[in-house]
C-alpha cells in the first residue's frame, strides 16, 4: 500500500493533520511528512500497526465507515495488523484469560472482547442478509449460524450474554477467510471453526437456544459439527 492510500483513507474522517497524528499515536510531524511523500512511494512496515490501530479506534468513533471501500481494502490487505487491533488495540490477549484458562475458553473471550465493540455489533445487526446466506453451505452452517443469529437476536439474554456471538458472526464477514497464523490464539482456525466454538459455548450455557435452532433430521446435534 502507498502513502496516498494512507492519506486518501484518513482524508475520509474531516480530522486535522494533528487530530489524526493522535490517533495513530504518532507525532504530527511524522504525519506531515507522509502527506508530502512523492506518489507512488510505499508505506513503511514500521507504522502499519499503529495504522491499522488507529482506523479500528476510528471506526469505532464513526469518524470512519465500514462500507468504505477504502477501509475495507485496508482490512483486506492488512490483515493481521488489523485484526490484532480489533480483538485488543494491540493489547496483548494475554490480558484477556484467567489462569488455567481452556482453549476455548481463550477464543471465547476474544470473541466477547471483539464483540464488545458498539461498532461490530451494529455491523452485525446490518449485515444480516450477508450472514445467512452462510447457512446455504450445509447443515452445520445452518445449525451454527441459526444458533448464533438467535442469540443475537435474543430478547432474553443480556448484551454481555450476546457479545461472544457478536464477535463470531463479525469474523464471518470480515473480508477475509483466515487469520494468519501470527495473531495468538486463532492460529489458523477457519470461519466454520469460529462458529463451531462459539455455537457450542452457547449450546452448553443456554440449552434452549440449541433445540430452537436444530439441524434437520439425520444431520446430528452440535457436537457433531465440532
Amino acid at each position: 500500500m502507498q502513502y496516498r492510500d494512507i492519506v486518501e483513507l484518513l482524508d475520509e474522517t474531516g480530522f486535522s493533520p494533528e487530530n489524526l497524528a493522535q490517533w495513530l499515536s504518532v507525532s504530527a510531524s511524522t504525519y506531515r511528512r507522509w502527506l508530502k511523500a512523492p506518489p507512488g512511494d510505499l508505506f513503511p512496515e514500521e507504522y502499519r500497526s499503529n495504522v491499522a490501530a488507529g482506523v479500528y479506534k476510528l471506526m469505532e468513533a464513526k469518524a470512519l465507515s465500514y462500507d468504505s471501500p477504502r477501509v475495507n481494502k485496508f482490512m483486506e490487505q492488512h490483515v493481521p495488523e488489523f485484526f490484532q487491533a480489533a480483538i485488543g488495540r494491540l493489547k496483548s490477549t494475554e490480558d484477556l484469560f484467567s489462569e488455567g484458562s481452556t482453549h476455548q475458553d481463550k477464543i471465547t473471550a476474544v470473541l466477547s472482547n471483539l464483540g464488545n465493540s458498539s461498532a461490530v455489533r451494529k455491523k452485525v445487526d446490518k449485515s444480516s442478509k450477508s450472514i445467512l446466506k452462510f447457512a446455504e453451505w450445509g447443515a452445520a452452517w445452518k445449525y451454527r449460524i441459526r444458533l448464533l443469529v438467535s442469540v443475537v437476536q435474543s430478547k432474553e439474554l443480556t448484551l454481555v450474554d450476546r457479545l461472544v456471538a457478536y464477535g463470531a458472526l463479525f469474523y464471518l464477514i470480515l473480508p477475509f477467510d483466515l487469520i494468519p497464523d501470527s495473531i495468538p490464539v486463532f492460529g489458523y482456525v477457519d470461519d466454520f471453526g469460529i462458529l463451531g466454538f462459539a455455537a457450542m459455548y452457547y449450546a452448553k450455557r443456554f440449552p434452549k437456544l440449541e433445540s430452537g435452532a436444530q439441524a434437520p433430521a439425520g444431520q446430528g446435534t452440535l457436537a457433531d459439527f465440532s
